[in-house]
């Protein structure tokens, strides 16, 4: 918290990564009735994945990135988006 107090809120900005694809929403374990084996019924989707990158700071989204996949070019991120503005 010492480290943290040298810096005015204005200095600080938080970078979270997240990702969406169709398959998000299911859900990896199931329950039923014993002796019986558990069902899924969903549709199988192999779709395109989104994964967005953006900057928080106290006046709102700084910066933000979207791709489709992974994030792979994290440091180009950094260095285009949140270092030059």
């Amino acid at each position: 918290m010492n480290r943290m107090a040298q810096y005015s809120p204005e200095e600080l900005g938080f970078i979270d990564e997240t990702s969406k694809n169709d398959k998000t929403a299911a859900r990896s374990r199931g329950r039923s009735q014993k002796g019986r084996r558990a069902i899924m019924r969903s549709q199988f989707v192999r779709g395109l994945r989104l994964t967005a990158t953006a900057l928080l700071t106290v006046d709102g989204v700084a910066a933000l990135k979207v791709v489709e996949g992974s994030m792979t070019r994290y440091l180009q991120f950094l260095e285009n988006h949140v270092i030059c503005d």
